[in-house]
């Protein structure tokens, strides 16, 4: 049933900006009015839960030294969850713990697997669980944490073996200490299911497969279509792969190897859409293919993304995310 399920909107309070500028300023960019829009217009798409990327955008209590210059204030968020809440919008929690996304963590983000980093993790989430009004998931991230995604960094590493299977088993244990669910996006299960299954129960941790491609080989593109792509395929790790499409690539190949198998173990998805490339049929194919393939109880809601920052001249990206989640819910789960 759709009424039960999860539809949400991933929206970027705190620092996300470094993808797009390079680095990070130390402000955050943050439009309240297009927030104010957001807040209007989700309900009326029928998105019930924003999951909100906080980063550094509140003021920590335990951390002040991370928060950004016009970072909300913890009344401001108390007032924010209200409001939401007034709407029909339950507010999820999410700080992104991988190292390819944690640069929000200010100088702890150079400290990785230390006795202070391990102390200020626990420290955040704890505090976010408390002043989110304990909610009943903690979005831990935990995406791209590889060579690939972090090479271009100054301060460019990533954790692999035993190391990585331990720092995401403590950051799966702080949200469990606080009584919230973790939330996390499903590269570990995907990229290392038999590594995962060992440590992981499945029932421990919400996952979310994102797929920002399409399915049906007739929606398929070409990566001779644009030149932003035909630059992307150039890359090292692709020559000799003969990729012709975009949906070619290991990472949406892999996807559709795992993504529908491993529910047979036991776990629960919310799976993501996004209107990243402009790829009009994404969600519209992404719901039908877990709709279709998945066991109902096994999918527990869907969200959208725009991987864009939440200001005015990105109002048009929010509306294509929206509009096409909409479409698809009602589509393939009904009004």
């Amino acid at each position: 049933m759709a009424d039960d399920k999860i539809w949400g909107l991933l929206v970027h309070l705190g620092t996300w900006h470094y993808i797009e500028t390079g680095k990070p300023d130390g402000i955050m960019h943050f439009d309240e009015d297009m927030w104010d829009y957001i807040l209007e217009e989700a309900p009326k798409m029928g998105i019930n839960t924003i999951l909100l990327d906080i980063c550094a955008g509140i003021e920590f209590a335990s951390h002040p030294e991370i928060t950004l210059q016009n970072a909300w204030t913890r009344n401001r968020l108390r007032k924010e969850l209200k409001r939401c809440k007034e709407k029909g919008l339950t507010v999820i929690p999410k700080l992104n713990f991988s190292a390819a996304h944690h640069v929000w963590l200010g100088i702890y983000s150079r400290m990785v697997s230390t006795p202070a980093y391990y102390q200020v993790c626990n420290d955040l989430i704890k505090e976010a669980y408390e002043l989110f009004e304990h909610p009943e998931y903690i979005h831990i991230g935990m995406d791209e944490e590889d060579a690939k995604h972090t090479r271009d960094f100054e301060y460019a590493f990533y954790r692999q073996g035993e190391l990585y299977w331990h720092d995401l088993r403590f950051l799966v244990d702080c949200v469990k200490d606080t009584g919230a669910k973790p939330w996390m996006w499903t590269d570990p299960l995907f990229d290392h299911p038999e590594e995962y299954k060992k440590r992981f129960e499945p029932d421990e941790v919400l996952l979310s497969p994102w797929y920002y491609q399409t399915f049906r080989k007739e929606s398929w593109l070409r990566v001779d279509s644009d030149q932003s792509i035909i630059d992307y395929y150039k890359q090292d790790e692709y020559k000799g792969l003969d990729i012709e499409y975009v949906e070619q690539d290991p990472f949406c190949v892999n996807f559709r190897n795992v993504a529908l198998s491993l529910l047979k173990d036991g776990y629960k998805y919310v799976p993501a859409a996004s209107c990243v490339g402009n790829r009009e049929r994404n969600a519209d194919e992404l719901l039908e293919y877990f709709k279709e393939g998945a066991p109902d109880e096994c999918i527990a809601g869907y969200i959208t993304t725009v991987w864009n920052l939440t200001l005015n001249e990105k109002k048009y990206r929010f509306d294509a995310a929206l509009q096409r989640l909409r479409d698809a819910k009602e589509k393939h789960y009904g009004k």
